[in-house]
């Protein structure tokens, strides 16, 4: 019955254009947006519904005929009341994982699909956002830098070199590579990403070459936290847990043996519950309060444990489950869907609300979300299922 009621959203946005953000929102969640679109698309394959891979497809190519020459691929694409297409490549900051997520979802179909003409078709369009993704590096040195409010996150205090970013991005290469490999660079440049990855983010630093600030890595191990960083940038590691950034980099294989401690905390604790986006909580005492408050656009969303500064997103948690499974952690990631199954079911009554105030398990923000029902079927995901599709 869940996952019925989570692909009859998928069903309800689709539009002539592809998947809409949701079936039921207006403003600028009535669009097809990059990173929206693509998440479900993963969810879609991960448990082969093939009636809806033409939606899909168009999600695809309505990006894509909205990439720029750089190769810049649009947040997203609508139409207005007349007809004209609107697009945004992000309102105040670009959207570095539209880039990383219309790269996954242009490979993942095709994959699924075994659609070469699209290949063919896509082919100098992906290179064009990979060529782009190289040029974000800044120095060469194989990790992208992330703007604040560049990414998903868009009204928090994250930016640097960021662990979600740079795992998309390692993501994007290694589908890549598994199409097209006769493209060897593609191949070689996905396993300098992971070397990076690991050297800067886990507890090993084997490759010292690839340590990007040793000083600031020192400071953040002595903290001895049960997770990985959500960034570092100039000055600092970011000591902020990132429920996204620690499960795909799970996923991919980048060592992160205290996660479990870290999630178990979370859900045996009965004033939290759920796993949040991100914690700890900012709150006015902090010196980061100052900063987020200032962080966005049309009206602020983020009081304590609303929003990302401390809510639970069900995609969030889904992506995370997806790296727990990958890793032998049934128990934990069968705990949150069960906690997510019962506030579907008795509290948010089968709406797949954005995100999930922990402070009083409230559901937030708008309804009949697309990533929220994606959400739900990764935490339905088993290991066997990622495998064959991501080939990891």
């Amino acid at each position: 019955m869940y996952k019925e009621k989570a692909v009859d959203v998928f069903r309800r946005s689709i539009s002539e254009q592809g998947f809409l953000a949701t079936s039921s929102g207006k403003e600028n969640y009535n669009r097809v947006w990059s990173r929206d679109s693509a998440i479900t698309a993963l969810a879609i394959c991960l448990h082969q519904d093939k009636s809806l891979y033409p939606a899909i497809k168009q999600s695809i190519l309505t990006l894509a005929a909205y990439q720029l020459e750089n190769g810049l691929i649009p947040s997203n694409v609508g139409l207005d009341e007349s007809g004209k297409p609107l697009v945004s490549y992000g309102t105040l900051v670009g959207r570095v994982d539209a880039q990383t997520w219309w790269i996954i979802q242009s490979c993942l179909y095709i994959k699924v699909a075994h659609d070469e003409a699209l290949k063919k078709e896509l082919y100098p369009k992906i290179k064009r956002t990979l060529a782009l993704l190289e040029a974000w590096e800044y120095n060469a040195r194989h990790l992208i830098y992330t703007p604040l409010g560049g990414n998903w996150a868009d009204e928090y205090i994250l930016s640097g070199y960021t662990l979600y970013d740079n795992s998309l991005r390692y993501l994007a290469l290694h589908l890549c590579a598994i199409l097209w490999p006769e493209e060897f660079e593609y191949r070689k440049k996905a396993d300098l990403v992971h070397q990076v990855l690991q050297v800067n983010f886990s507890d090993t630093n084997s490759l010292e070459k690839f340590l990007l600030h040793p000083r600031s890595k020192n400071d953040w191990e002595r903290l001895a936290k049960p997770y990985l960083a959500a960034a570092f940038d100039a000055a600092q590691y970011l000591p902020f847990f990132d429920a996204a950034a620690n499960g795909l980099s799970a996923l991919l294989g980048i060592k992160n043996n205290n996660l479990p401690q870290q999630i178990d905390s979370f859900l045996a604790n009965p004033n939290i519950g759920f796993v949040p986006a991100f914690w700890p909580v900012i709150n006015e005492q902090m010196p980061e309060w100052q900063l987020l408050r200032n962080q966005y656009n049309y009206s602020f969303k983020n009081f304590p444990y609303h929003f990302h500064n401390g809510g639970s997103w069900p995609v969030m948690s889904g992506i995370l489950s997806l790296g727990l499974r990958m890793n032998g952690e049934e128990i934990l990631a069968d705990h949150m869907k069960n906690s997510y199954e019962y506030f579907l079911e008795q509290v948010d009554h089968f709406q797949f609300s954005e995100y999930i105030s922990v402070s009083d398990r409230k559901p937030g923000g708008k309804k009949d979300m697309c990533f929220s029902a994606a959400g739900y079927l990764f935490l339905c995901s088993n290991k066997e299922q990622i495998i064959s599709l991501l080939e990891l």
